[in-house]
């Protein structure tokens, strides 16, 4: 997409890095996907380093995976917001780690990033009229084949599993309901999680977000064990937590190796496709 068609033309009054990093991304979403993630990645760390400045300056020098979850517990990120930066996290992290990352995906990534922009420019720029337009996926510089196509639209159901099943488990394992009238609730909670940073941050990098670790871990606090509605002593409940987080993390670290072995045989048989097409095999 050539500069005068970029999706992220809103953060240049904003944010010059960010900005850039965001066409940097955009630019190599179909040529090199893996430079896609690795610049959207840097884009968010980017983003959250400047929101931790005005809220927790402390965290300033944290890992990003800390940083996020100082934010979502401070109140400054939302979860919708969080659930996409940490979308975009993980995957740019396995990109680092050598895990081939396909188009498609690296396009969900961008389109996350471009929603995310908008949410940020707007805190970022408070009173100021942010328009981030509809996202437009950038065109691929060569026509697909119809075999492309086909591995392409199984790509993207992988993914739809991927973040389906994410979803999920972070439903099951929150402790109240976004729908609920639980202010008060919501305000405590943060208080004592606040306290559980470190250990969140030190657990499961990347393949666990910090959020279900401390949430998990909020029931080893004596306020929630004296609750009625554990009916059981803390002992027992503290068992009952740490049986919880380690079969939480055994089955998110199952799942997101499934995930990534799924991802990489997928994006081995693009390539081997493509290499039948430059021989005329296809």
């Amino acid at each position: 997409m050539s500069e005068d068609r970029t999706n992220f033309g809103f953060l240049d009054r904003c944010d010059d890095r960010v900005a850039h990093l965001a066409r940097q991304a955009e630019h190599y979403v179909h040529s090199d996907p893996d430079s896609c993630l690795f610049k959207l990645r840097l884009m968010i760390e980017t983003m959250a380093k400047r929101l931790v400045s005005m809220s927790a300056p402390d965290m300033a020098d944290a890992d990003l995976s800390s940083m996020l979850g100082v934010l979502e517990r401070l109140g400054t990120l939302p979860r919708r917001q969080a659930d996409g930066m940490h979308a975009i996290r993980r995957d740019g992290n396995a990109a680092v780690h050598g895990n081939s990352t396909p188009t498609p995906t690296a396009m969900r990534r961008l389109k996350d990033a471009h929603r995310l922009s908008g949410w940020y420019a707007r805190n970022i720029k408070r009173g100021s009229k942010v328009e981030p337009g509809s996202f437009v996926p950038p065109p691929a510089p060569f026509e697909q084949s119809k075999g492309e196509s086909k591995l392409n639209r199984e790509i993207d159901e992988l993914e739809d599993r991927i973040e389906g099943q994410r979803r999920r488990t972070r439903e099951a394992l929150m402790l109240f309901r976004e729908d609920e009238d639980t202010d008060g609730v919501r305000k405590r909670y943060r208080i004592e999680l606040k306290a559980l940073d470190m250990i969140a941050a030190a657990a499961g990098e990347p393949v666990i977000d910090a959020e279900f670790v401390a949430l998990v871990m909020a029931m080893d606090l004596e306020a929630l064990f004296e609750h009625p509605s554990f009916g059981s002593d803390s002992r027992e409940a503290r068992r009952n937590a740490e049986a919880q987080l380690a079969e939480v993390k055994a089955e998110l670290e199952r799942n997101e190796h499934l995930y990534l072995e799924e991802r990489a045989n997928l994006v081995q048989e693009m390539r081997l496709f493509k290499r039948r097409q430059l021989r005329g095999e296809t």
